[in-house]
């Protein structure tokens, strides 16, 4: 589970993120949508200290940390506890595919290289790429490093798994087989959270879903309500853009 509350982020007098309040179940998807400049991908990016939030509290599983007070160990715990998926990627570019894989479990979570190297062959194997194992990531398409990405964020079982579009830098024939995968690891043990304009999916596999605009969450609820019962106008204009 994870829960912020008062949640804030500012760039100097750019007020970007403006008292969020949310939770997310264990198990459950919530995605994040909104306009360009809203504030999503920060939003993610502050829920695993990437870019740290100014005020508010989080709450990941049993641990409960103030913004202002955390130390960097709790920031390395927090970090333990989640993962994300980048839009680019963001592989070792002189590792290969199962190098990649095992850096966060030997590096982060001082696996032993034996235990590590099974493990990263079996989620490589869950994602497809079994025969490219020993690939490096310059031979491999933009579907096959963001399915590294992937194995490599299944690999250290985190409470939270952050997807900051996870697709937007694909080519329109490789998004499908990107938006299967994430659905079928949807729904299990570990929360997730998405950012994505892929409203069809965002429809078809969440749980929750928040429109965020300037920075607030103007509306939240589910996939039934946010497209078919909506209350705010300027929701509903930003969903009848993607339907027109």
């Amino acid at each position: 589970m994870l829960t912020l509350k008062n949640w804030n982020k500012s760039y100097k007098e750019n007020h970007v993120l403006k008292d969020i309040d949310l939770t997310v179940g264990t198990g459950d998807v919530l995605t994040i949508i909104g306009s360009s400049g809203s504030g999503k991908s920060t939003l993610l990016r502050s829920i695993n200290f990437l870019e740290p939030a100014d005020s508010g509290t989080i709450q990941i599983g049993a641990l409960t940390r103030d913004v202002q007070t955390t130390t960097k160990a709790d920031i390395l715990a927090i970090r333990r506890q989640t993962a994300m998926v980048f839009q680019n990627y963001a592989l070792f570019s002189k590792k290969t595919v199962k190098e990649n894989v095992m850096e966060a479990l030997v590096a982060v979570k001082k696996m032993p290289v034996k235990k590590a190297k099974v493990l990263a062959e079996e989620q490589l194997e869950r994602v497809g790429m079994a025969d490219r194992m020993d690939f490096y990531p310059n031979k491999l398409s933009g579907g096959q490093q963001q399915r590294v990405g992937i194995a490599r964020v299944l690999a250290i079982q985190p409470e939270v798994i952050l997807f900051d579009e996870p697709t937007s830098a694909l080519d329109p024939e490789l998004v499908a087989g990107i938006l299967e995968l994430i659905k079928g690891i949807a729904h299990q043990q570990t929360t997730m959270i998405m950012v994505t304009h892929e409203m069809k999916f965002a429809k078809e596999v969440s749980d929750q879903i928040i429109f965020l605009d300037q920075g607030r969450i103007l509306e939240q609820g589910t996939p039934e309500e946010l497209f078919f019962h909506t209350k705010e106008e300027r929701t509903k204009q930003f969903i009848q853009g993607f339907q027109a």
